[in-house]
């Protein structure tokens, strides 16, 4: 995320490191929530009443985590930035991209039409 080309010299992918001194703003969380459970997102209430919570405790490896990983068992926790004490966007993109694909039911996926 800081330097890319430092893994792979041939990247284009550019340097992110400013999300690790930005502050992650999470006052809205739940709303964000609400309005993706508008349009189709199975959120129940619960998820949605400790959003916050469970936003904080991914990140902070100190944290109580038993209900994070009630409610998110496929979640990857841990201080994503190496800052335990600052929760930053690049905490929040890291624990996102690790969750990518972990989530689909591949089971319902028909090869021969790629749907349903």
């Amino acid at each position: 995320m800081i330097e890319p080309r430092s893994v792979v010299p041939e990247s284009v992918m550019p340097s992110y490191a400013f999300l690790r001194e930005t502050p992650l703003e999470v006052k809205n969380v739940a709303m964000n929530l609400k309005a993706n459970r508008a349009v189709g997102v199975p959120y129940t209430d619960e998820m949605i009443d400790k959003a916050a919570a469970d936003l904080k405790a991914q990140a902070d490896p100190n944290a109580d985590s038993s209900g994070v990983e009630a409610r998110y068992p496929k979640a990857k926790l841990g201080d994503f930035d190496g800052d335990p004490q600052r929760l930053t966007e690049e905490d929040a993109l890291v624990a996102y991209l690790q969750m990518l694909g972990t989530l689909v039911d591949f089971s319902t996926y028909d090869d021969t039409t790629g749907y349903r």
